[in-house]
């Protein structure tokens, strides 16, 4: 059994996703992830979805989703019907997300129970728009949880190194200093971007290798 917690936020500066995640294993993923343009609805949608599909491309095969947010889960039982486009759009693919799984449950929690996804989501609105792209990914490498509240060393925040070769590979992003520049465009022609957003690289031998983000390697190993 997997566990999945998540939240959205958003304030003046953005919107950010908090993912949790425990795997049938005593360690936990936790993932902040910076977005924009998103309403309060959107934004918790987003983060279930994205929670999924990592819990998905880790090999889970059951899972047990939670969440603070009383409408995703009212709208995903059928408790009240489902009227805006937009959120009917959203119900399809959170079912599509959660049919891939051979069991799973969702279940709504109170907002204390989800304090750790709940301070991730603040953490990736609270960055700002021009300090990194739109759906960077942090992970952290530590969090404390007292009482049910939490609180982040900001010193342990590991940026995702695969973040600058999948945007320049996505969306053709460069970065300003010509060093910088001379070694991306160097080292990119190394990698490969999958339809699915995954980066692999390419070995010397033919098969490709899929990269692996700060928070992966120690659960895979």
């Amino acid at each position: 059994m997997w566990t999945l917690f998540t939240d959205g936020s958003l304030n003046v500066k953005g919107f950010g996703l908090g993912i949790v995640l425990k795997p049938p294993t005593e360690n936990k993923i936790r993932q902040t992830i910076k977005n924009s343009k998103l309403t309060n609805k959107d934004a918790e949608n987003e983060s279930m979805i994205a929670g999924l599909k990592l819990a998905k491309s880790l090999g889970a095969e059951v899972i047990e989703a939670k969440c603070d947010s009383q409408p995703v889960v009212n709208q995903f039982n059928r408790t009240f019907e489902v009227q805006e486009d937009r959120m009917q759009r959203y119900l399809e693919k959170l079912q599509v997300s959660l049919y891939r799984f051979k069991e799973w449950t969702l279940q709504h929690v109170p907002r204390e129970q989800n304090s750790e996804a709940n301070v991730l989501a603040n953490l990736g609105s609270s960055i700002k728009d021009d300090e990194l792209s739109a759906g960077t990914v942090i992970q952290l490498s530590s969090l404390v949880i007292k009482e049910g509240h939490a609180q982040i060393n900001t010193t342990c925040l590991t940026w995702d190194w695969r973040n600058k070769y999948i945007e320049y590979l996505k969306n053709g992003k460069l970065p300003s200093d010509p060093k910088e520049l001379r070694a991306l465009r160097t080292k990119a022609v190394r990698f490969t971007l999958a339809e699915d957003g995954t980066l692999y690289r390419r070995t010397s031998d033919g098969p490709l290798a899929k990269c692996l983000g700060p928070g992966d390697t120690n659960y895979i190993l």
